[in-house]
């Protein structure tokens, strides 16, 4: 109240200012815009509500169809633009009646701020004063609370923390509101603290465009010191100092892709392509940035090989188990650069607590990748795989790769790459080993001799006082050494008495049924 437009209110530069600073980490180019509406004095203001049905709703409708034109505008420019609003005192209202009356334009608000709100209705902490005097818009507040943050302060006359409940306080709170002066020291008027918590929560709720934005690469090392470039959509140039001496790089983002790391939890691995020219090469590097706001917090290695540089396959980089994977092809003896790389290797990466590390590297043309069809199994697992062990290391162990695929809320039941049939390795939630499932067509035997075909009655003579029959269909073999608690191997008995299929590893998970089935 009492402004023309935002053009001199301090708590909305400041909020701008805080909003800006806080966003730019993200690169998101945030552009202000004015949404000009008539001056309301606080007499007005007071004498409207008091004596007229509708009150100043005329002046806030006017603002709210300001609110939407400039929206369109922006939008007509760039289709793909987001908002966040921030309004004080009569502008505080103006939002509250956009967010609830226009469900077409709501959806492109990432957040608003709010200080001094009229419209301010908190139990037990007071009351704004289109409120009081009958004009609340009659919904819960704030609107749409999980995007909306509403400030008001300590006995602001307009939004009413501090007062008297119901028109007790009406009079001292209307000759307080005469006394304000903005800037200055009244409750109603908001600068420092305020602003810079206003700003900062908008700034929280504006998205990184990884696509649009500035960034720092070495173009794998060409230069020692990261080159600032900015991308847009997903393209760059980098000219000028420090890029070892080529005219330019042409830069080009080939992978966005988000995942969790423990330490680090969300974040999002961006895959660049950096051409220098002029040359006949491309060269690439994998950065990860912090998904929330953008901050760069490592990068994998550089690979230390002769000659060519491998090439990320862009499409498999992803994150599976608190890792960064990524498929890379290596140049082979009898590779050159008119042909490509040939020799594919699948690479993870882990966050030592400072750096990724490489963790493990598997390559598909191994040739002594483990034969576990020739591997019993046991309660502990089979041949080099182990109950617990994590997904990335159980293909290091067998040298081939253990793909995802779909499972139930608790499991998922995965084939090795290569094979063979039959054998399926049933991992937890958290990618965890916790179970060998043998069926059809697989010959695969426990260590003790049973295998798909044998009979009840040799699985019964087999383990002898350690077998379980808790029903008609299945045998539960439970060893009795402590180091064995907790792990069990169940047999499917078919209608022929035999053995149909059998798993082992640990109890709540040795179930001979697909994981996901009932």
């Amino acid at each position: 109240m009492n402004e023309e437009s935002d053009q001199r209110s301090e708590p909305i530069n400041a909020t701008w200012t805080a909003f800006k600073s806080a966003v730019d980490a993200k690169a998101a180019r945030p552009v202000r815009d004015l949404v000009f509406f008539p001056e309301v004095t606080t007499q007005e203001f007071l004498d409207k509500t008091s004596k007229s049905r509708n009150g100043i709703a005329p002046d806030v409708n006017a603002s709210v169809s300001a609110l939407q034109n400039a929206m369109d505008r922006a939008v007509s420019q760039c289709p793909s633009t987001k908002f966040v609003l921030a309004g004080y005192s009569l502008g505080a209202w103006v939002v509250d009646k956009f967010l609830l009356t226009d469900s077409h334009r709501r959806p492109l608000v990432l957040a608003a701020q709010l200080y001094g709100d009229p419209q301010w209705n908190a139990p037990g902490k007071g009351k704004g004063l289109a409120v009081i005097l009958g004009h609340s818009l009659r919904t819960p507040y704030p609107p749409f609370a999980d995007r909306v943050q509403s400030l008001c302060n300590h006995r602001d006359p307009v939004c009413g923390t501090g007062y008297r409940a119901g028109t007790a306080d009406l009079t001292r709170r209307a000759a307080d509101l005469h006394d304000v002066k903005c800037p200055g020291d009244s409750a109603h008027c908001y600068a420092g603290p305020a602003t810079t918590q206003g700003g900062q929560f908008l700034a929280s709720r504006a998205t990184v465009d990884w696509k649009n934005r500035a960034y720092g690469v070495t173009c794998d090392d060409i230069a020692d010191q990261a080159v600032p470039i900015s991308v847009r959509n997903g393209r760059g140039v980098a000219r000028g100092s420090g890029i070892g001496g080529y005219d330019q790089w042409q830069v080009r983002i080939q992978r966005i892709t988000r995942g969790t790391v423990p330490r680090l939890g969300d974040v999002t691995a961006v895959l660049f392509s950096c051409s220098p020219q002029p040359s006949n090469f491309r060269l690439q590097e994998l950065r990860v940035y912090r998904t929330a706001d953008g901050r760069e917090v490592g990068r994998t290695p550089t690979f230390q090989v002769d000659g060519l540089a491998p090439e990320y396959q862009p499409g498999t980089v992803s994150f599976r188990s608190g890792r960064l994977l990524a498929d890379v092809k290596f140049y082979g003896p009898g590779d050159s650069h008119a042909t490509g790389p040939s020799m594919l290797r699948h690479i993870s990466w882990r966050w030592d607590g400072s750096r990724f590390v490489q963790q493990s590297e598997i390559s598909t043309e191994k040739p002594d990748r483990t034969a576990l069809s020739t591997q019993h199994v046991t309660v502990n697992g089979i041949g080099p795989l182990t109950i617990g062990m994590p997904r990335t290391e159980a293909e290091q162990a067998i040298g081939a790769r253990i793909p995802d695929g779909p499972g139930g809320p608790d499991c998922k039941d995965l084939r090795i790459e290569g094979g063979p049939e039959g054998l399926l390795l049933r991992f937890s939630t958290d990618d965890r080993l916790v179970a060998v499932y043998v069926l059809s067509p697989a010959s695969t035997m426990t260590a003790s001799g049973i295998r798909r075909g044998s009979t009840r009655d040799a699985v019964l003579t087999t383990y002898a006082e350690e077998i379980e029959e808790p029903n008609a269909d299945e045998l539960v073999f439970t060893p009795s050494g402590a180091q064995f608690q907790g792990k069990v191997i169940t047999f499917a008995i078919d209608d022929k008495g035999e053995v149909d299929r059998f798993i082992a590893g640990e109890t709540n998970f040795a179930d001979p049924r697909p994981c996901g089935s009932d």
